[in-house]
């Protein structure tokens, strides 16, 4: 392994130390071995870089050794990684271990995370994730081929089906921009955009249960009447409640003439329920920027974008493939050190507004997107206007998800094609082309 010592500067093949063993005794996780091997500087000794991986074992129950005496103990964090390609999941914990063993016993409750950066925007991609994650797991805990044994037994995996068709719509509102308030099902099904409440009736339409029910000249449900079903459990209170609260006293009912009774309740068995959200989950994809952008020809993959420190995002798109021009901006020629746009870019944007704009965990860069004409600047830095950019076209450019379903709605919107116009060539003062 060849790297730069951040000590002494030196750029060399970095020695190989002996491996450091370390056993997490988490019976959970079938208590891992850690291998951490150290690379040092030759120059210097200090410690440039590691690797680590870790071995699964049966020995499941891991316990101290017995010793005469207290023994001395050490603490330490301890970190268990699981990771691929494309994710990376992590455990963190406070430990202990005694000295001379190797052997790390948490001593209070973990973390676990995946790198998810919440912001102001949410992330609804991770809501669709958790979404799809409940709907499987309650295909998992439903009794199958057979009827629940007690109501209690259908209550888990009814929480669970409700959580995912809440999370499913949620995602969808989130993305747009829209309310997402509460847990009613049917109101927040009616907050959805009318094309994505189109494109779920007309799937749920289609879906095995209603189209056998139209071979039998019968209507089937709605989405939205199958929604309102579940707003009201027994007794008027929500089936969300009921899940959890099923076996609370009756004094706690709304209704005036149940109150305080002596009654059997019962709840909802999800027959369309089920499909339903593995609609709205597969209509929330259909709606995504990526896919939209997709069928508006857009050459876009995901973690392909061109190398380099101002190309942020895991979506690669070549603007070319849009007839796009993507100008990027770099946050200390377009803004002072307050964030507030400079002179000469405010003028640029007058002169050339764009069709649409992010600077959104882009590094600080702005990137301003344009029709492209039949000339246009090509790829590579470039000075228009006095003001230093970089030209993308037929690079890949890269992009978060937030920003390619924003750019779908630009491009999709009436009069995009006026909206997203690229001035003309004598406009530009100085040759910004190579």
């Amino acid at each position: 392994m060849r790297k730069k010592c951040s000590k002494c500067g030196n750029d060399q093949e970095l020695v190989e130390n002996a491996p450091h063993v370390l056993r997490h005794a988490l019976p959970q996780l079938k208590s891992p071995v850690m291998v951490e091997v150290p690379f040092t500087c030759a120059n210097c000794g200090h410690r440039v870089s590691w690797t680590i991986r870790y071995i699964v074992t049966d020995n499941r129950v891991v316990r101290p050794g017995v010793m005469k005496g207290q023994p001395i103990t050490e603490r330490r964090h301890g970190l268990v990684q699981q990771f691929d390609d494309t994710t990376m999941v992590s455990l963190q914990y406070p430990g202990v271990f005694r000295a001379g063993e190797n052997v790390l016993f948490p001593t209070h409750e973990g973390r676990l995370g995946s790198g998810h950066a919440i912001d102001r925007y949410g992330d609804p991609d991770l809501m669709a994730e958790f979404s799809l994650e409940y709907l499987k797991q309650y295909w998992n805990i439903v009794p199958k081929g057979r009827l629940p044994r007690t109501v209690s037994e259908i209550m888990p995996a009814l929480h669970l089906l409700i959580n995912a068709a809440e999370l499913a719509i949620k995602a969808d509102l989130i993305r747009s921009g829209k309310n997402n308030q509460g847990h009613s099902l049917q109101t927040l099904y009616q907050c959805l955009d009318y094309k994505h409440r189109q494109e779920i009736e007309r799937r749920f339409a289609n879906a095995d249960p209603n189209t056998n029910l139209r071979a039998l000249g019968v209507e089937g449900p709605t989405a939205e009447s199958v929604f309102e079903l579940y707003g009201d459990g027994f007794g008027w209170t929500k089936v969300y409640e009921d899940t959890r609260y099923l076996a609370e006293p009756t004094t706690r009912l709304k209704s005036n003439n149940l109150k305080g009774g002596n009654l059997v309740k019962d709840t909802l068995y999800p027959l369309f329920l089920p499909v339903l959200v593995q609609i709205i989950i597969d209509t929330y994809a259909f709606f995504s920027g990526v896919q939209r952008l997709k069928r508006l020809g857009a050459d876009l993959e995901h973690r392909s974008r061109d190398t380099g420190d101002d190309n942020h995002g895991d979506w690669g798109l070549v603007p070319s493939s849009l007839n796009l021009v993507v100008i990027r901006i770099a946050q200390f020629t377009a803004k002072d050190k307050h964030g507030t746009d400079l002179a000469i870019f405010r003028r640029f944007k007058e002169a050339r507004p764009p069709g649409y704009s992010t600077s959104w965990m882009y590094g600080g860069n702005t990137l301003l997107f344009y029709r492209a004409g039949e000339e246009h600047p090509e790829d590579g830095e470039a000075v228009i206007d006095d003001l230093e950019c970089k030209v993308w076209y037929i690079g890949r450019l890269g992009m978060h998800p937030r920003d390619l379903y924003l750019l779908a709605d630009a491009l999709e919107a009436p009069g995009a094609l006026n909206i997203f116009q690229w001035a003309n060539l004598s406009e530009f003062r100085g040759d910004p082309f190579p």
